[in-house]
């Protein structure tokens, strides 16, 4: 039994050190930033063996390392957000600086401690500059105030990516995917660019873009690399994109949002009327989609929860010509047809939900779990008005995506990033 038990080990041992990448490499391809700096006193002369320590003000997740014999320190693999850093050294006044790290960016913090007690803290409130000396791709951050902010029809968080030099729309080879946005950049075709979510693959490789779409509200940010991106982001010679989902934190948050348009405000449509005229039709069209999230502890400073629900329907019609039915060709050269012949009912159903939850296991064990899923099924989605639709069409779909991330700290230079998913 006890061999038994043994090979077991080994073997999970093996498939984890498989999934290990350093932080290096996949820092850009998960949910992580990085802290690094030099700290220094008055003369410049560095200052060695000085505790720093990064705490979270969200969860209260803390990590200490100690600055070595060139007084350089740094934190790889942070879970984005803002931080705050504190520098002790016995003879020094306390260091303090608040940060803000976005996804695959390194933030600098050079700091300059002054002679005097411990209990004297310098506190500064400048910001630092988001200036990633050692990276070598193109590259833009879409951050949460703009996620939050930005005003987007249709609450597809790809559109963001327009902001980005060099994105632009492109047409799409799946009419099933009108909805969505499917981009280029540099000219490049919408196949070419990867998708990441957490650091799991959503990339459509059939026409290029998202797989799936999440609840707007679960979006925590995302990054768009254009050019000269890292070889972990492969598969794909255009862009890469990064998205991140939102954590539950220390304290209850939550939003609520509804968007709603009535018949009342729709025109009338133009449609031949199989004589060389047009006439006049009203389709219904209604829109609904609502919609929140909710977020919090469940234990303090330990396991954290959140939740995102987003919900559209849509009921519209396509006011159809005659000669979209060849049954009713006939009739129609003898004026026994009304025009329009019909409105071609497209109703629309969807419905986005993410769930996470992350744990700080202890001061060297982390881990979070992220489940994504949308459904949605419509009726004559490929309706243009024109063509035959005598049988009619319809479209259903129910995607999901989900991942497990375990970071580990085996020593103050050392850490190990699993993810499965």
């Amino acid at each position: 039994m006890k061999s038994m038990k043994r090979v077991i080990f080994i073997l999970l041992a093996g498939v984890i050190l498989l999934g290990v990448e350093s932080g290096n490499a996949f820092g850009q391809a998960t949910a992580s930033g990085t802290i690094q700096g030099t700290v220094t006193d008055p003369s410049q002369a560095v200052v060695t063996s000085a505790q720093v320590v990064a705490r979270s003000k969200a969860t209260d997740f803390t990590r200490t390392t100690s600055t070595n014999d060139v007084g350089f320190y740094e934190f790889q693999l942070l879970p984005v957000g803002t931080y705050t850093i504190t520098i002790t050294k016995a003879g020094f006044a306390t260091f303090s600086r608040t940060i803000e790290i976005l996804i695959g960016q390194t933030a600098i913090i050079n700091a300059e401690v002054r002679p005097g007690a411990a209990t004297e803290v310098i506190e500064v409130t400048s910001e630092a500059l988001l200036v990633d000396s050692t990276k070598t791709d193109v590259s833009q951050n879409i951050t949460p105030q703009e996620v939050e902010q930005l005003p987007m029809v249709g609450r597809d968080v790809a559109n963001l990516a327009y902001l980005a030099p060099g994105v632009k729309a492109t047409d799409s080879y799946d009419p099933t995917k009108n909805r969505y946005a499917i981009l280029s950049v540099n000219g490049e075709s919408g196949r070419n660019v990867n998708v990441t979510v957490n650091g799991i693959d959503n990339k459509d490789n059939t026409v290029g873009g998202p797989v799936m779409q999440l609840p707007l509200e679960a979006v925590q940010e995302f990054v768009i690399s254009t050019q000269r991106f890292s070889a972990v982001n492969g598969r794909s010679e255009g862009a890469a994109i990064n998205m991140i989902t939102k954590a539950g934190t220390n304290n209850y948050h939550g939003s609520i949002f509804g968007y709603f348009r009535d018949t009342a405000l729709n025109t009338d449509e133009k449609v031949p009327d199989g004589k060389g005229g047009t006439s006049a039709a009203h389709p219904d069209y209604t829109r609904q989609q609502f919609g929140g999230s909710v977020g919090g502890p469940f234990k303090k400073d330990k396991l954290f929860g959140f939740f995102a629900l987003e919900r559209e329907r849509e009921h519209s019609g396509l006011a159809e010509s005659g000669t979209s039915f060849p049954e009713l060709t006939l009739a129609q050269q003898a004026g026994l047809a009304a025009q329009p012949a019909a409105i071609i009912p497209r109703p629309f159903f969807e419905t986005r939900y993410n769930g996470r939850m992350d744990w700080t296991i202890n001061n060297k064990n982390s881990a979070y779990i992220s489940y994504n899923s949308q459904a949605n099924d419509s009726l004559n989605d490929q309706s243009d008005g024109t063509g035959d639709l005598t049988n009619g069409n319809f479209t259903k779909n129910h995607l999901q995506l989900a991942n497990f991330t375990l970071n580990t700290l085996f020593s103050n230079t050392t850490i190990n990033q699993f993810t499965f998913g």
